[in-house]
């Protein structure tokens, strides 16, 4: 299932998106190899998740396993402020907002009730992904079930 969610929504404009999130990742060269698995995501985001790289981190130190740290994670607040400063200035409105444009239009398109299965999953994932495009840096692309396990826990901790 979610290879065909996956096909659908690369056909109908991930394909566009995806492109976007590459021409600025392009453009921010300096930036390519921490965008990449968000370049991935915008292109096949079915079966994957957004989770913040503290979250993933406690998780794995509650289970004993040792945190992976990236480079972009062993740079200083200052490099990491300053590179969602900039994403945020030049590409991450632009692609929030298309991505929210791209929402409602699958919403409009869930009128006939044919297509419901169709675009009602494709504009939730536009939602859930805007956020994400404002401030990339930060988040780790996790598969959903480990998502869903990282919630659970991080939930057990707040009790």
């Amino acid at each position: 299932m979610t290879l065909l969610a996956n096909i659908i929504w690369f056909v109908l404009g991930g394909f566009f998106v995806g492109l976007l999130y590459l021409l600025g990742a392009i453009i921010l060269f300096p930036l390519l190899p921490f965008l990449l698995p968000m370049i991935g995501y915008s292109f096949w985001p079915f079966g994957r998740r957004p989770v913040s790289k503290q979250a993933v981190n406690a998780y794995k130190q509650a289970n004993g396993q040792e945190p992976d740290p990236d480079d972009f994670e062993t740079a200083g607040g200052v490099v990491k402020f300053l590179a969602n400063v900039v994403w945020l200035l030049t590409f991450g409105w632009m692609l929030a907002l298309t991505h929210l444009f791209a929402g409602l239009i699958n919403l409009i398109a869930c009128l006939p009730i044919v297509t419901i299965p169709i675009c009602l999953p494709n504009a939730m994932a536009h939602f859930k992904l805007a956020p994400v495009a404002l401030t990339p840096f930060g988040v780790k692309i996790v598969p959903t079930a480990l998502a869903e396990e990282i919630d659970l826990e991080h939930a057990k901790a707040k009790l």
